[in-house]
């Protein structure tokens, strides 16, 4: 450990939770009462002290995956009275149209909760769960997963501690994945192309009950529903490139102007925008993406520190409390840590892959107007699904709506993009417009094994 001979040694025992987030919160909550003392380690100040992160979004998104844990900790009626349902997204095209499409086929919502309100009821929960004990302003420098100890750095010097487990929930630039590292994993950390802003978007002209959004192709301004009545907003970006990126436009006049040129009712609709572009700070994306999340039965990542994802699916955090909870099933069953922790691994690394390409994607399903190509695409599967409901499930539906795994959805998704892709193939677009019944006799003609597989 670096500067040993001046580091205070202390032997705690336990559970170390290195981050406070809303993830190290949920797991510290459901980890206490199985296995005694949990300690969570957290560097930044108490947020319902005013230390709270900035730069984050404001809001963040609850799905199945997210309430199944909050309904096993108890919190789920609590949590829900602080959130706000939202039942679909619009998107205003650029020729004046809109359109609004579901989350789910029986317009069931997810739901939009203020990522610090969030934050600090699960904070307030995990401080009342007998054994849990969170500790702020602690600085993780060093994590030995061997011991497994933290070398820990506050007001009062250096300490090292060493602990039972140690589990890092500890974000995208995880100081316990720096650790696994050390060990033979291999990490890629990428910042993303894209940057955003945090627009405040006063209501009155938007529908409250679904999320706006506004596709230009090289930029994107989405807006979400706030329980005040009012939006909270993302201007996004590129980093660098031609414009509009944020490395060209650098003044706040010309980044207003690309804004109303291409926003023109958001823009009207806020009427100190100039004053939040010159001084809202630019956020970066960054991915996580991780071969190893344990090691033996001493260290385990979770959350964003093994799969940091683009923001775009809204399940971040809804995979991350998923983390928590297969971890402690594995637990739960096989009363083993080693196994429990292999198990775990196993079954989450393909399942995280495959959510957090889904969640990049999305932005350019998102932020690009369709193509003739890929309206007709797009038209022939809404039909196939309407046609064969038993057999085909809108992607987002079963992310946001089911606890199926991430991987599973996606190999289904890309079959059921080939079979579209076949179709129209064989019978051009005008399949799109082409009664039920040739429709039927269209897809069954594709093979019957093309639609098992589906």
């Amino acid at each position: 450990m670096r500067d040993n001979q001046m580091a205070r040694s202390e032997e705690r025992g336990g559970i170390a939770i290195v981050g406070a987030g809303p993830v190290g919160a949920i797991a510290a909550m459901y980890l206490a009462p199985r296995f005694g003392p949990v300690t969570v380690l957290e560097r930044r100040a108490d947020p319902r002290r005013g230390g709270g992160r900035r730069g984050r979004s404001i809001t963040v998104m609850l799905s199945t995956r997210g309430w199944r844990a909050l309904s096993e900790l108890g919190l789920d009626a609590a949590v829900r009275a602080i959130c706000l349902p939202i039942h679909g997204r619009c998107a205003h095209l650029p020729d004046g149209r809109s359109h609004v499409s579901p989350y789910s086929r029986d317009w069931r919502p997810i739901w939009s909760v203020e990522r610090a309100r969030l934050h600090c009821l699960l904070l307030d929960a995990a401080e009342a769960t007998p054994g849990v004990k969170i500790l702020f302003e602690q600085r993780v420098r060093e994590v030995d997963p061997d011991v497994p100890a933290v070398e820990v750095e506050n007001g009062d010097g250096s300490t090292r501690m060493a602990y039972s487990r140690v589990l890092g929930c500890d974000g995208a630039h995880s100081v316990v994945r720096a650790a696994l590292v050390t060990r033979g994993a291999q990490a890629v950390v990428r910042r993303l192309e894209l940057a955003h802003q945090e627009i405040d978007v006063p209501g009155g002209w938007l529908d409250p009950s679904t999320m706006h959004y506004w596709p230009t192709g090289d930029a994107l301004f989405a807006a979400f529903p706030l329980p005040s009545g009012n939006f909270a907003g993302s201007l996004f970006l590129r980093h660098e490139g031609p414009a509009p990126s944020y490395a060209v436009v650098e003044s706040g006049q010309d980044l207003l102007e690309m804004f109303v040129s291409r926003f023109g009712k958001p823009a009207a609709a806020i009427p100190d925008l100039a004053d939040q572009l010159s001084v809202k700070s630019i956020g970066t994306i960054m991915t996580v993406s991780c071969d190893r999340w344990v090691w033996r039965d001493k260290l385990a990542l979770l959350g964003d520190a093994c799969h940091a994802m683009a923001p775009f699916m809204g399940h971040g955090m809804n995979c991350g409390f998923e983390d928590v909870r297969t971890l402690v099933d594995r637990l739960d069953s096989t009363q083993n840590w080693a196994a429990a922790l292999a198990a775990y691994e196993k079954i989450r690394i393909e399942d995280a892959h495959a959510i957090s390409y889904l969640s990049y994607q999305h932005y350019h399903h998102m932020a690009n107007p369709p193509a003739e190509s890929i309206a007709h695409a797009e038209e022939l599967r809404n039909r196939l699904i309407a046609l064969f409901p038993d057999r085909f499930v809108p992607l987002y539906e079963r992310c946001a709506f089911t606890e199926e795994s991430y991987a599973a959805v996606l190999k289904d998704d890309r079959r059921l993009d080939s079979l579209v892709e076949d179709l129209l193939s064989r019978h051009g677009a005008e399949l799109v417009s082409a009664s039920n019944s040739r429709l039927r006799a269209c897809v069954s003609a594709a093979g019957i094994a093309s639609l098992g597989e589906c």
